[in-house]
């Protein structure tokens, strides 16, 4: 959500002309050679080439849907002519670019990472909401970042469509298996939005940009009604997926504004407002990323958003060619910190791949886990920002003798030689910088660990 200087209040719905639009494909499939599957990125992983198509995707829309919000641009928007000048995007861009950051960092999402990511990047001019800048900022200052999402709006969360709008780069990471995005997208979601609500909106845009690569893999253009009862089977049951089954009645219908008129248009800001509609903008034209977008923005309500989800979706299928040219080079350019080394983090995980905690969980696997832990007494230290992302990136210690990683907030530290766990660090963020440890344990089993804790202790000290 973007809260602009001089905002034009979109019109409703019902108060717009009708348009007439391309009108969807009657085949239930066909095949299209406009799209070329995602085979170069980071690291040569096609994973993430079409992550960060879809961070491509769902900048552009961010940026441009944000214009519409200046009164000066509104003859633009009436003529579906893309206005001059640079696009600045909004915290919609912000917030996928750590999503986008963290996965590739890992191939997969830690939610420990990711919060403070979205804590210490906050930039409040971006446009976030109150409740947003609120929480991050308390979350920045030292707060528990938890407690604080689950107590927005007296106790019942976010509803808001805030995890919806930043979600769509990790689902595009997982086409080979769509269904396989649910939690993580989940898991980015509760870190702000708890509320049901919220999570399903984050998990269908994931989903749907998951397919979307998926049909671009296999050269199909699924039938928008096919695209959104797909999307629909592998969104949880309630308001969303309600919203979703309205939009499969409505996918041969070619007016934005008679689908907003039913599905919403991010007016209220709600997931349930936001997502169905976006989707089906987005189903309707998956091959053509400018025709999604003006229908998306021309039908008003929460343009940047809308347009960030309806983006960052058929970007994934599309790739970062479908994007007009003269679109990416008037978006504002996307932070350096967005596309780091990938893989650059690792993490112990049982399958070292895509995936979350239902996969085995974060951290190390049952062979290298301590299995006797026992507390120990830290010496005081603490560790600049620098000093933990050299920790984090890090696979061994500064003598060679231990292995180590980081798992949502533990840094975990193995024997070299038998990689079983010998030490456990929690951590945790200093207010707006640095990191402390605050807890340890220790393997106590003489028959996993030969070390002498003095020694681990005096060995974490040096990292």
């Amino acid at each position: 959500m973007a809260v602009m200087t001089e905002p034009i209040r979109p019109s409703e719905p019902d108060d717009r002309k009708p348009t007439t639009n391309h009108k969807p494909t009657t085949e239930r499939t066909r095949t299209t050679g406009r799209t070329a599957p995602p085979t170069s990125g980071p690291a040569g992983d096609p994973r993430l080439a079409a992550a960060l198509d879809a961070l491509q995707g769902l900048s552009v829309g961010d940026a441009l849907g944000a214009q519409f919000f200046v009164p000066a641009n509104r003859p633009y928007l009436d003529r579906r002519q893309a206005p001059p000048g640079r696009w600045p995007w909004t915290d919609d861009t912000e917030m996928a670019c750590s999503v986008h950051a963290g996965f590739a960092e890992r191939g997969r999402i830690d939610g420990f990472d990711l919060t403070h990511a979205f804590a210490r990047r906050h930039d409040f001019d971006r446009g976030y909401g109150p409740a947003a800048n609120r929480m991050l900022r308390l979350v920045r200052e030292g707060g528990d970042a938890r407690g604080l999402a689950a107590e927005l709006f007296d106790g019942q969360g976010s509803y808001g469509n805030g995890a919806a709008m930043r979600v769509a780069p990790l689902g595009a990471a997982h086409a080979d298996d769509p269904a396989a995005v649910v939690r993580p997208a989940a898991d980015t979601a509760v870190i702000t939005h708890t509320h049901p609500q919220a999570v399903d909106g984050a998990i269908a845009v994931a989903v749907a940009a998951a397919l979307a690569v998926r049909a671009r893999l296999r050269a199909e253009r699924p039938a928008a009604e096919d695209f959104l009862a797909e999307v629909r089977r592998l969104t949880p049951r309630g308001a969303v997926r309600d919203g979703l089954g309205e939009a499969i009645g409505l996918a041969g219908v070619a007016d934005p504004h008679t689908a907003a008129r039913v599905l919403g248009n991010g007016s209220r800001v709600s997931a349930a407002d936001t997502v169905p509609f976006a989707l089906w903008a987005a189903a309707r034209h998956l091959d053509d990323y400018p025709a999604a977008i003006w229908d998306t923005v021309t039908a008003g309500g929460d343009v940047d958003t809308t347009a960030a989800v309806v983006g960052g979706v058929v970007a994934a299928h599309t790739g970062t060619a479908g994007i007009p040219a003269a679109w990416l080079a008037a978006r504002e350019a996307l932070p350096g910190w967005a596309t780091p080394e990938a893989g650059s983090v690792g993490d112990g995980t049982r399958s070292g791949t895509a995936g979350s905690a239902v996969d085995g969980g974060p951290g190390p696997a049952d062979g290298t886990r301590i299995v006797l832990p026992r507390p120990v007494e830290l010496p005081e230290l603490r560790w600049t920002d620098q000093d933990w992302q050299r920790i984090r990136t890090s696979r061994h210690d500064r003598t060679g003798a231990l292995l180590m990683h980081t798992a949502e907030g533990v840094l975990h530290l193995r024997d070299g030689r038998t990689g079983r766990g010998v030490l456990d660090v929690d951590v945790a963020a200093l207010p707006r910088t640095g990191w402390r440890p605050v807890a340890a344990r220790v393997e106590a089993h003489p028959a996993r660990s030969p070390h002498d804790p003095a020694d681990l202790l005096a060995a974490l000290a040096l990292l």
